[in-house]
């Protein structure tokens, strides 16, 4: 199980990049989508439980956020709502900077490596996405939404739906302008979000398909 273990985390991440869009207008969007991050949070805890101390480190991350992210369903404060989201960031960080980790150190690329580096490909547009809301839960007026788009996906971003869209339209630098960043946090995370995705996929995920081609070529001679 462990040789698909990023497989399956991009199934899970994949499910999540999904559902986001798909359930923005949904009454039981943020349930839904809470749901699905739950799942990647378990999914990615499984990842990194082959060593003792960054298991242990993951729980500690994970268990106060995922904890939080469900308890404000049931007693809502502002203030827990913002310390879930940045959980959620900082745990996505680190599970991102071990996949990183493990895959420079690989002597071999399979496809569970390339699995790997998609996966810190989405993990970075989630990332993102959740500081999207976190600012807009700040400052409502750090973003720019016209009255059609307000319409489905509300006069801000804080929603995290709206923002892992808005997220991943900016990371594959679609950029369908019905959202626009209008602080200059906002604009800067956005820009520099746009530049690191391509350069990550034309260098770091080119890379890796490349050597794991050219070592299946010589494997098959």
């Amino acid at each position: 199980m462990s040789r698909y273990k990023y497989e399956i985390l991009l199934a899970a991440q994949l499910l999540l990049s999904v559902i986001s869009p798909l359930f923005s207008s949904s009454v039981n969007a943020r349930t839904i989508i809470d749901l699905a991050i739950s799942v990647v949070f378990l999914t990615a805890i499984y990842v990194i439980s082959s060593s003792r101390k960054h298991f242990i480190i993951g729980l500690v991350l994970m268990v106060p956020t995922f904890i939080l992210i469900w308890g404000v369903k049931l007693y809502y404060v502002q203030s827990l709502e913002y310390i879930s989201l940045i959980g959620s960031a900082v745990f996505f960080c680190y599970v991102t900077w071990l996949i990183l980790v493990d895959i420079f150190k690989t002597d071999l690329v399979t496809i569970d490596i390339i699995a790997g580096g998609i996966s810190v490909y989405l993990f970075f547009g989630n990332i993102c996405g959740l500081v999207y809301a976190l600012i807009g839960r700040i400052d409502p007026t750090a973003f720019s939404i016209p009255e059609l788009t307000a319409s489905y996906l509300g006069d801000n971003i804080s929603e995290v739906s709206s923002a892992m869209y808005f997220s991943f339209v900016t990371l594959t630098t679609l950029g369908y302008g019905d959202i626009t960043p209008i602080s200059p946090f906002a604009r800067t995370l956005a820009y520099l979000e746009a530049a690191t995705g391509q350069f990550y996929l034309t260098i770091l995920i080119a890379s890796l398909v490349g050597i794991h081609i050219s070592s299946s070529g010589k494997g098959g001679k």
